[in-house]
Parts: structure tokens; C-alpha cells; sequence
């Protein structure tokens, strides 16, 4: 049983992700709530499905922990629930080391699900196929000290990234325009198997 968003489940992390993103629905919705807190009116008109239809969706996400219930608005004698991804705060490695390993476990399964959500919904809209899309995927066999320094290389990008943002959006605020949402879905971990030796393919 997992604890994820202040809920028991039933089931492992993994089954609650693969559920999660094994839906078109469920896939817009979870992008939508990747920005902010949505009511389900405004996700069934975004995504133009029924309201009944999504409703079963979200609470099924909900009860597994997928997604949060932000707040709870009263209006007359109903209750308006306002759902948003699961908020994750950032940790350094020392810190994310002293957690419980179902904590680190279910940490990583919500910015997984985030990811994926949004990869999958950018092939579905066919972004992935236009030529400023930056698509890469390929394993690498390290040592230790090459680890360590693939980590620091993938800590300055972030940094170079969140300088690039503060750029563009002082640039906006002093000439006026429009920014364009591009997402950076970054991976750098130990592969679920081994995998085999091969040999130097980058030659110097």
C-alpha cells in the first residue's frame, strides 16, 4: 500500500502512473492541472468531453492519488472541488536522501506522471514533429566520477534555463510580445536493467 497526497492506495505507484496516462482524457486533464487548480467545468470545456464522463475520471485519479484536491469552494448546498497535479517541492540531494524510499518512490512517480502527460499530449497535437522540438533518447554506461560530473552538467542546464526564462520575460515586460510554453521533461537515472557493454561509440 502507498501514501501519495495524504491517501492510502491499493497498489504500487507505478500502477497508479500507468493508469493515470493510459487514457486520453485523463492525459488533457493532467496538463491542464500542470499549469493550476481547475474545477471539472472548466477541464470538460477545455478538453471538450461530457462533465458526467470526466467526472469519473477525476475522482478515480483522485482516490488514487494521482491528482490533489486544491479547495473546496461551497455553493449553496454543494460542494465545488478545485483539483491541481500533485505539488512536489524541490530537494537537494542530501535532502532527498534522508527521505523514506516510498516517499522518494511516490515523489518520483508524480513528476513522472507530469512528464509523460505532457509528451504524450504534444505527440497527440503533433508538436513533437515541429522542427524547434528537440527530441533525444539514449543510455550511456558511467562509472561513479562519471556520474557525478553528468549531475553537475545537468544542474548548470537547469540554472542556464531559469536565467533564459527571467530573460525572455524581461524582454516581454520592456518591448511587449508573446512567450512560447516549450517544455524541458529531463531524465538522467539508472536504468531499470543492466544493459550490455558496448563498445566507445563517440570516438575524440
Amino acid at each position: 500500500m502507498v501514501r501519495l497526497s495524504g491517501r492510502n492506495v491499493k497498489k504500487g505507484i507505478d500502477e497508479v502512473v500507468q493508469y493515470a496516462i493510459g487514457n486520453a482524457i485523463r492525459v488533457q486533464s493532467l496538463i491542464l492541472l500542470n499549469e493550476r487548480p481547475h474545477c471539472a467545468s472548466e477541464i470538460s470545456k477545455a478538453i471538450g468531453v461530457p462533465l458526467s464522463t470526466l467526472n469519473n475520471h477525476l475522482q478515480r485519479m483522485c482516490e488514487d492519488g494521482s491528482i490533489e484536491i486544491a479547495k473546496v469552494e461551497k455553493i449553496r448546498n454543494m460542494d465545488l472541488y478545485w483539483y491541481r497535479a500533485v505539488e512536489v517541492k524541490e530537494y537537494t540531494v542530501e535532502e532527498f536522501e534522508r527521505l523514506p524510499f516510498q516517499f522518494r518512490q511516490n515523489i518520483a512517480g508524480a513528476i513522472a506522471q507530469s512528464g509523460i502527460a505532457e509528451v504524450l499530449a504534444a505527440l497527440a497535437a503533433g508538436t513533437l514533429a515541429d522542427p524547434r522540438a528537440d527530441l533525444y533518447w539514449n543510455s550511456f554506461n558511467l562509472d561513479a566520477e562519471a556520474c557525478e560530473k553528468a549531475n553537475t552538467v545537468t544542474e548548470n542546464y537547469l540554472e542556464e534555463m531559469r536565467e533564459l526564462e527571467v530573460e525572455a520575460t524581461n524582454r516581454i515586460a520592456a518591448n511587449g510580445g508573446e512567450t512560447t510554453s516549450m517544455l524541458l521533461n529531463h531524465s538522467f537515472f539508472e536504468r531499470a536493467r543492466k544493459g550490455e557493454v558496448r563498445p566507445q561509440r563517440f570516438p575524440h
